[in-house]
């Protein structure tokens, strides 16, 4: 019995589909766009912030320390500065940020008395997560014994830049996906009614037959699945040779993104396009239905 209502289920929503070959085709065609600009926006929000991130890590988060800074106050300082967003903490003393230096500038000789190192020591920071570097530095700043002059180095703005164009990115792929999210809902929607109310009279002679709500429901669920699943599938298949391109010359520039085109994203499309497919279906029965059937009583 199951097997054989699968089957009519099946046949149902295929029917209807052949039925509707226009609204059909829309529905389809819509789910593949939106989807594909769903995933272009995915993949291309998923580089951008790896190579934000990459570009981030390479940077130190360097404070100094008060040149005239007590034992304890530095104590303090590296005690204060073990929050949770800090991975690991470095201290290094202006002895050897000196003989760093004299290693970094072999070719010009620094010849400096230990006695007259004009160097501060200082702290290096290694940062769980690269977002907080900035609000991280500028609670570093705030500590007692920390040299608080202002940083406006090159290396902090492009950090500054960064971050922002990932912030911003994040919100921009957040609003796309609402408003693509409810494009696609409605054109379901309307696909699914469409077919209800061309179908209102053979829907009333299953339910004077004994055909249960749920029963009748099932292929237009169906069908409302298969156009999120077939749009799904045609916008992963467009979308992989542009993404795949896209990934190898952000490899070939060297910005920290994997070689490879990341497959949950595809799973994702997929089960996004199935998603809305069986959401839009279910939420447009109800209201068609209550509309087609009284048009029939009446």
């Amino acid at each position: 019995m199951r097997f054989e209502s699968l089957q009519f289920w099946t046949r149902e929503a295929l029917a209807n589909v052949a039925r509707n070959r226009l609204m059909s085709f829309l529905a389809v065609l819509t789910v593949t766009v939106g989807l594909f600009i769903l995933g272009g926006f995915y993949i291309t929000l998923g580089n951008l912030r790896a190579a934000a991130r990459y570009e981030t890590s390479k940077l130190d988060l360097v404070v100094m320390l008060k040149h005239d800074i007590t034992p304890e106050e530095r104590k303090a300082v590296v005690a204060a500065a073990r929050i949770p967003q800090v991975a690991s903490l470095k201290l290094v003393l202006r002895g050897q940020v000196l003989k760093d230096w004299q290693t970094k500038l072999s070719d010009m000789p620094l010849d400096i008395p230990a006695a007259s190192n004009p160097l501060n020591d200082e702290l290096h920071v290694n940062l769980r997560n690269p977002r907080d570097l900035l609000a991280v530095r500028r609670y570093l700043l705030g500590l007692p014994g920390v040299d608080s002059s202002p940083d406006d180095s090159a290396a902090m703005r492009a950090a500054a830049a960064l971050l922002a164009v990932d912030h911003f990115l994040t919100v921009a792929g957040l609003v796309a996906l609402v408003v693509l999210s409810l494009a696609i809902l409605l054109i379901i929607h309307n696909a699914i009614r469409l077919t209800v109310y061309a179908r209102r009279r053979e829907i009333r002679i299953m339910e004077l037959v004994g055909a249960t709500q749920n029963f009748i429901r099932v292929p237009f669920l169906l069908e409302g699945c298969l156009y999120g699943l077939a749009g799904a599938a045609l916008a992963a298949i467009a979308l992989y040779p542009l993404a795949a391109m896209a990934q190898a010359k952000m490899v070939a520039l060297g910005s920290g993104v994997p070689a490879r085109v990341p497959l949950s994203c595809f799973a994702l499309m997929l089960a996004a396009g199935l998603t809305f497919g069986l959401v839009a279906s279910w939420f447009s029965l109800s209201q068609a239905e209550r509309a087609a059937l009284a048009q029939v009583e009446n």
